[in-house]
């Protein structure tokens, strides 16, 4: 499998996937559902408060964005008074960075933007049996099982039991995730939802989002069983796969066993 550059078309492509992504699981164009705009290159995407579906991608990715550009954007924000968070491809123009922080925003964090060619032939190293749900079947262990994974990283060396607070918010995002347009993934161990994902693919690209794995599973294979699975089921239908994690994380691991690279490191910037 060949190395992939990072170039502007690539990066341009993989940021379309993941926003277009963000739009469905917020609800874009449905009744009740999140606000888009499009401007300066990239778009962003505001719906229910606290959603990781609210962000900008692409913005600045191979266009000039004008002082016009960020009070449009800013003022989409500010009127559904939601912070902004835009997340940076480092293929933009450096001095954006720089605009951005005279306006008032702060480096939050970053993550990491994996890809692969799509392989012709997907590695099986397991022996996990992976559900394909359709439709709104099987919510509440779909619902259990990406929840619990969430909320409670696997950066931790011993779990910990989430504040209920924590667990209701994270449900609420993952249940954006049951949508018509989003494939679901689930793996049972005798008989229990041990972890789940979800997957979408546009333009010809596979997204894998969502991977969580409930905290007494892992180490078993269930995130290598659902990425493989999820593989095998775009052979034919994309030719390129993406997914992003937290940099150095478990997850980042796994999707690098399956030929996944970092493809480029995001700047998370945020102005509340």
């Amino acid at each position: 499998m060949r190395m992939l550059q990072a170039t502007l078309a690539l990066a341009q492509r993989v940021e379309k996937t993941e926003i277009d992504f963000c739009a469905v699981g917020a609800g874009v164009g449905m009744p009740g559902g999140a606000a888009s705009i499009e401007v300066g290159g990239g778009r962003g995407v505001c719906g229910q408060p606290g959603s990781p579906m609210n962000k900008v991608l692409g913005l600045g990715l191979g266009v000039t964005v004008t002082d016009e550009d960020l009070d449009a954007l800013e003022l989409f924000y500010d009127e559904r008074e939601c912070p902004i968070q835009i997340e940076l491809c480092p293929l933009v123009s450096t001095d954006l960075v720089a605009r951005l922080q005279t306006r008032g925003y702060v480096l939050k964090g970053f993550e990491n933007e994996l890809a692969c060619e799509l392989p012709r032939d997907v590695p099986t190293t397991h022996d996990l049996k992976v559900e394909v749900l359709a439709g709104d079947g099987d919510d509440e262990a779909f619902l259990r099982a990406t929840v619990e994974g969430f909320a409670v990283p696997d950066s931790l060396p011993v779990p910990i039991q989430p504040a209920q607070d924590v667990v209701e918010t994270i449900g609420h995002v993952m249940r954006q995730f049951i949508h018509p347009d989003i494939v679901r993934y689930l793996v049972r161990i005798d008989g229990e939802p041990a972890g789940a994902a979800a997957s979408v693919i546009t333009n010809g690209v596979l997204g894998i989002f969502g991977t969580g794995t409930r905290p007494a599973y892992r180490r078993r294979g269930v995130q290598s069983a659902i990425v493989a699975k999820a593989l095998e089921s775009a052979i034919g239908r994309a030719d390129l796969a993406i997914a992003t994690t937290e940099p150095g994380s478990i997850s980042q691991r796994t999707f690098e066993r399956f030929g996944f690279q970092v493809l480029y490191t995001r700047a998370i910037l945020l102005r509340t």
